[in-house]
């Protein structure tokens, strides 16, 4: 492999992947606008968000992961020119995807006596409800487009998404601002919902998210009449496509499911006990999970790529995926060494950003700083775990990244989490300090995974 190579692909992956992780980092900005919100209205508010939020950001998270593995199906049919076995594989992910709207709606419905079993206040769980009662129609939709935008980006197309994700950002902070604080238009005036108003903006977004996703899909070239007769063979070819679609994105759901019960367990343990240590991981966390869109990003790019080389020999197929495996490991240590610049050579807290009203939230901010450098290793460690499973994906390993998981995380994290803050009763640093290590644990399986399969001799 040449450096010339090397550099082409790093180029086309942090190109390709770029844009797909600036479209992603803006698009989960639109429920980092309602943390920022609601900073400004109360601890109360902003706590009962960030725990609503974390829960989602589990589901959000694992619909990602199980709905990947439409993509890799669908950019094999483009390729080999195959329109109605393309659009076969779109119209049942987006049927997945609505069934996984379902389940997130029946739970967030179901979120109050949950949260009361749990030993939370009631004054937490009435601010809870209050916001998702006005929410849960953008959660549910939010996790049908991502169907629509992996269509889209089989297609190896992503132009769109910059643009639409910018202006519902746009319009979100300003609907945001009007239906939760109020306003007054000469004789017109609205004296705003509060937590609800913050709720019911992001659902009307969702719904222009939705249909902005409806467009571009339908831009790319999507048609239903491309699946032509209803018929028994047509019926096979559907089931069979399922059965491919669940092989990939089934571990690779439960790897992004175990992930996120990481930290909503975590949460969910220290919030037991302290709120306001509770509202600093939730704010750590969130913030881990908007740097870690970059690499979600990348890792979509890496396996629509890997894709692209289905048609090559042995030889060539392999040779293209250690180039794709070098230019993502170079483009992952120059996006780390980037978040290290920002923390520690800059000075930059992420997760404070998140409070624009720091004069109300002095003991939270001190708390944040506290936990800077655990902070920094969550994102970094992660973004580490991310790209080398979708490198494991690539060379078709797909199942030793959810026994990996298991372990780590379920095992080691949330077992330590247990022992350290509901049995021997200490606060969220130990929290934090369960999940650093449960991802440190799991860098060093995943990556002695796949030393071992680069080690061994391939045949041709």
């Amino acid at each position: 492999m040449s450096f010339s190579e090397l550099r082409s692909e790093m180029w086309a992956l942090s190109l390709f992947g770029g844009r797909l992780a600036a479209a992603e980092l803006i698009l989960f900005s639109v429920f980092l606008t309602d943390i920022v919100m609601l900073g400004y209205m109360s601890e109360l508010s902003l706590s009962a968000a960030l725990l609503t939020n974390s829960t989602f950001v589990l589901f959000y998270v694992t619909a990602l992961g199980f709905l990947q593995g439409a993509l890799p199906l669908a950019t094999r049919h483009l390729e080999r020119g195959d329109r109605s076995a393309y659009s076969g594989v779109i119209l049942l992910s987006i049927l997945q995807a609505a069934v996984i709207g379902l389940v997130i709606v029946a739970t967030f419905i179901a979120y109050p006596p949950i949260l009361r079993a749990l030993g939370y206040p009631e004054d937490m769980i009435a601010e809870s409800w209050a916001y998702i009662a006005w929410i849960l129609p953008g959660y549910g939709l939010s996790v049908i487009y991502i169907a629509l935008r992996n269509a889209v980006i089989a297609t190896s197309s992503s132009q769109g998404f910059i643009t639409l994700s910018l202006a519902t950002l746009v319009l979100n902070a300003i609907f945001n601002y009007l239906l939760g604080f109020g306003f007054s238009i000469g004789d017109l005036t609205f004296t705003g919902m509060g937590i609800s108003g913050i709720g019911l903006a992001s659902s009307i977004i969702e719904v222009v998210l939705f249909t902005g996703f409806l467009a571009l899909l339908q831009k790319s070239g999507f048609r239903l009449s491309d699946l032509g007769a209803n018929n028994w063979q047509r019926i096979k070819a559907a089931l069979q496509q399922i059965r491919e679609s669940l092989v990939i994105g089934l571990p690779i759901g439960v790897v992004f499911f175990v992930n996120s019960t990481l930290f909503s367990g975590v949460l969910i343990m220290v919030g037991r006990h302290d709120i306001q240590g509770m509202a600093a991981l939730a704010l750590i966390f969130e913030c881990a999970a908007l740097l870690l869109m970059m690499p979600f990003g990348l890792s979509e790019a890496i396996v629509q790529r890997v894709s692209l080389f289905d048609a090559l020999n042995r030889a060539a197929r392999q040779r293209q995926i250690e180039i794709v495996t070098q230019a993502s490991i170079c483009v992952t240590f120059a996006y780390i060494l980037l978040l290290a610049v920002i923390y520690f050579a800059a000075g930059i807290n992420i997760p404070v950003l998140l409070l624009f009203d720091k004069s109300s939230h002095q003991d939270l901010i001190a708390t944040l700083d506290a936990l800077m450098i655990l902070g920094f290793l969550v994102a970094a460690l992660h973004t580490f775990v991310i790209i080398m499973a979708s490198i494991l994906r690539g060379l078709l390993d797909v199942n030793i990244s959810m026994f990996v998981s298991l372990t780590c995380y379920w095992g080691v994290g949330l077992g330590l989490t247990f022992i350290l803050v509901e049995i021997a009763g200490h606060g969220a640093r130990f929290g934090l300090i369960s999940v650093v290590i449960a991802l440190a644990v799991s860098v060093v399986s995943i990556t002695w995974r796949l030393w071992l399969l680069r080690s061994q001799p391939q045949s041709t």
